[in-house]
């Protein structure tokens, strides 16, 4: 079984170096259809007619607007005669290859072997020609846009720019409209896609979770600790909502805010290998206000907790690897309290400092200290 069930398209390769090769193919296509087809002689030229339906199932790898913009294109290079209007597929195409047969038994093989100039008829000018100041896409180009979804407004608008830019330039073409149908038709796809862009642009709230895709990224392919990631969350929420910035990329932002603090995280645990009480005179690394900084969480705030992070760790005794480390972790989990306090009470209990004695060793104290198991 032939696993080509039709009649292939033959193509030259140096035609399709040299216009493109959707162009080759189209104008291989309208061959095909010229060598089946009925010539009609007017000025020179030999006009073909055929069904939009037609030229439709010979490229069902093509939409309407594919065939449009390829014409189009064709027809700018001189390559391409249309007759009446645009392709559309709610009507014939006709259209007339840009050579001049030697005579009416003898067509060229090749449509682009004899180029010349296209004589006048009632779709083409004579020549390629400059824009004029005053010069208006016709009805049938409005129309050809609006079926394209292009509203009347917005084409409308386009017109004095699109006459300034190509004044300016001085450049002769053989359609301006065909110019116009496809310079518009590309400033609405991108203004649509602005639009939509826009639409899904949000502030952040204090619900804000990042979506499955980014935690999959970070957690399982990234390999980043979940504690860390979760921990993080509500120092970014706070930046970002006292920002009032609006977006529609909160997930790669977090990812990017996440990946940085982790790298300076995973570096400051590689200097650190041999575990050790704590001292009383000990510092944090500089490394570690950076990556406080990075959270946005002021120095000043990490230093209020340097006291009784080194006090209560000296009462429990226990050795640690990276006391760096550990300290970064209790910082964030306090700031994450403090920028939350009603929803830290309901899930953990009463809040450092609620303890009127004024002792370290609260409950919620020692878990914060303690359920990080992982970045010793």
């Amino acid at each position: 079984m032939s696993l080509i069930p039709e009649k292939p398209i033959t193509i030259s390769p140096t035609l399709a170096a040299t216009i493109g090769l959707e162009e080759t193919v189209l104008l291989q296509l309208l061959q095909e259809c010229r060598s089946h087809g009925t010539p009609e002689r007017n000025q020179g030229f030999e006009w073909f007619t055929v069904a939009a339906e037609k030229l439709l199932s010979l490229a069902p790898f093509w939409r309407e607007a594919d065939i449009l913009r390829l014409s189009a294109g064709l027809h700018e290079k001189g390559l391409l005669l249309i007759g009446g209007a645009p392709f559309s597929s709610h009507r014939d195409f006709r259209f007339a290859f840009n050579d001049v047969p030697a005579s009416s038994t003898n067509r060229t093989a090749n449509p682009v072997s004899q180029r010349s100039a296209p004589a006048v008829s009632n779709a083409m000018p004579a020549s390629a020609k400059t824009i004029g100041n005053s010069w208006q896409p016709s009805q049938d180009a409005v129309r050809q846009l609006s079926q394209l979804g292009v509203t009347q407004a917005f084409a409308q608008q386009q017109i004095p720019q699109f006459v300034t830019y190509w004044r300016e330039r001085n450049v002769p073409r053989h359609s301006w409209e065909s110019k116009f149908i496809k310079e518009v038709w590309r400033q609405w796809q991108q203004a649509e896609a602005t639009s939509h862009r826009r639409r899904q642009e949000v502030t952040l709230t204090n619900e804000w979770r990042p979506s499955r895709d980014a935690l999959q990224i970070l957690i399982g392919q990234g390999g980043i600790n979940s504690n860390f990631v979760e921990d993080a969350i509500p120092e970014f929420i706070l930046y970002w909502r006292d920002r009032g910035d609006i977006s529609s990329t909160w997930d790669s932002k977090f990812i990017q805010h996440i990946r940085r603090q982790w790298q300076f995280y995973t570096g400051m645990m590689e200097q650190d290998s041999m575990p050790r009480a704590i001292e009383a005179q000990w510092r944090p690394k500089e490394s570690v206000y950076d990556v406080l900084q990075m959270a946005n969480i002021s120095r000043q705030f990490a230093e209020q907790l340097l006291p009784e992070f080194i006090l209560y760790w000296q009462e429990n005794g226990t050795p640690q690897c990276s006391w760096s480390t550990k300290f970064l972790q209790f910082v964030k989990r306090q700031w994450a309290r403090h920028i939350q306090p009603s929803s830290t009470d309901t899930a953990h209990g009463k809040q450092q400092g609620s303890n009127p004695n004024g002792r370290i060793r609260d409950r919620s104290f020692v878990e914060d200290l303690t359920d990080r198991s992982w970045a010793s």
